[in-house]
Parts: C-alpha cells; sequence; structure tokens
C-alpha cells in the first residue's frame, strides 16, 4: 500500500497498516517528484494508493494509479470538478473507491438514516422537519462538510424534501460531529455520530484498501463496499 500525504491522517493509516501488519510506503503529496518511477517494481496492480492529501495533488495521483496499475482509495473528501472526472475516467481501468467518509460509524448512520425514511414511508405519517448539523474544528475551511452534504442529500432522495438546513459550525476539538435532527410536534430524533480520534477515519481506509485490492475496474462509493462487507461477512478478515 502506498499512503499519500503527510498530514494527520496519513500518520494515522500507517500506524493502522502498521498495526495490521499490512507493508506501506509513505508518500509526500508536495514533492510528487520523489514517488516511485511508473514501471518500477515498488507498486503494481495488486497494490493500492490510499490518498489521504488535498486536491492539489490529485492529478499526480492519478497519473500514479494509472502508470503503476494500483487501485486508489480516494480519501479527498472536497475534491473538484477535474478531480471527479479524473477519478471517473481511472475507474475504466483500475477499481477506485470515493470516501466521502471513512468510518464505519458514518455507514452505520446512513444506514438509520435509510432505515427511518423506510419506517416513515410505511407508516404514511408526515415528514419531519430535518436539519443537518455538522462541526469541525476552525483548521477545517470548507463548509459545508461533504459528509454533511452527504446525509442531506441522502434525505432529499428518500423523501423528496430537502433538508430545512445544513448548518456548519468550526468550534471546539478534533475531530468531527455529524447529526441529522428529525423534529415533529412535541418530538424529536436524533441520529449523530461523533468522531474523536482519526484512528477511525484509519481503520476504515485499511479495510478499503483491502476490499479494493485485486477487485476488478469500476467507480465504487465507500458505502458501496460496506455493503458488500455486510452482506459477506468480511470486514473482520484480513
Amino acid at each position: 500500500m502506498a499512503v499519500v500525504g503527510l498530514g494527520r491522517l496519513g500518520a494515522a493509516v500507517l500506524r493502522r497498516c502498521a498495526e495490521e501488519g499490512v507493508a506501506a510506503l509513505i508518500l509526500d503529496s508536495r514533492r510528487p517528484g520523489t514517488w516511485p518511477a511508473p514501471g518500477g517494481a515498488v507498486l503494481g496492480p495488486r497494490d493500492v494508493v490510499v490518498d489521504c492529501s488535498a486536491p492539489q495533488a490529485t492529478r499526480a495521483v492519478l497519473d500514479l494509479c494509472a502508470a503503476s496499475g494500483a487501485a486508489l482509495v480516494e480519501c479527498v473528501s472536497n475534491l473538484d470538478a477535474d478531480g471527479s472526472r479524473g477519478c471517473a475516467d481511472l475507474a475504466a481501468t483500475r477499481p477506485v473507491v470515493l470516501a466521502t467518509n471513512l468510518s464505519l460509524g458514518n455507514y452505520l448512520q446512513h444506514q438509520a438514516l435509510l432505515r427511518v425514511t423506510d419506517l416513515l414511508a410505511a407508516l404514511g405519517v408526515a415528514l419531519p422537519e430535518a436539519t443537518v448539523l455538522e462541526r469541525h474544528p476552525t483548521t477545517k475551511a470548507h463548509r459545508p462538510s461533504a459528509t454533511a452534504a452527504a446525509l442531506g442529500a441522502l434525505w432529499e432522495g428518500r423523501t423528496g424534501q430537502p433538508p430545512a438546513d445544513v448548518a456548519s459550525l468550526r468550534a471546539g476539538a478534533p475531530v468531527s460531529e455529524h447529526g441529522v435532527r428529525l423534529t415533529w410536534a412535541g418530538q424529536e430524533l436524533h441520529l449523530a455520530h461523533d468522531v474523536r480520534s482519526l484512528d477511525a477515519a484509519a481503520e476504515g481506509a485499511v479495510l478499503l484498501a483491502r476490499w479494493a485490492a485485486g477487485r476488478p475496474p469500476g467507480l465504487h462509493p465507500a458505502h458501496a463496499a460496506y455493503d458488500e462487507l455486510a452482506r459477506t461477512g468480511q470486514g473482520g478478515n484480513p
């Protein structure tokens, strides 16, 4: 596995690799000229690149995967249009996992919201007002987070009703909080997921990399990978 990015997430993924006995190479996203040469023996089609960098490095990461044949787990949540198109193009020949959020808890939060929307439809009751609130420390400038936007899109896609608000707060300690609040007259339901350590994301990154290794080409949302892991019972197996 190659991990692109020397930040906190990249470091957490490297620690997780060490814990699981996965050989990992760290690549500095600011110095792509130091990366393994295309066609060399360092990376190949059975390997996976986990991109923990920033949108500015996406093109170099895509070129590395195209040249080496490696799969890609794309962890940059705020990809620009060029990066998104590049991932789609790469997926024609390589497996690409798009991970707006890497953590198992976020997947379970989505599953809970899906179940709630199914039950509301089955009961035929009036829809509640839905709002989404995300909190990150002040070091995160991008807002709303891609995770919050995805929760809002999930609600709208299932109910036809957009959230009343998708709000952002920049305050407090790392790492993040994402909540969906459903409000009826006299009652509320909160579906919340809080992350206190990037180890949660790192665990998901390694799990998704294992899933992607050797897979046929295609563009796979992280939650689709979790769906398959849940169906097959392979999530805990190396």
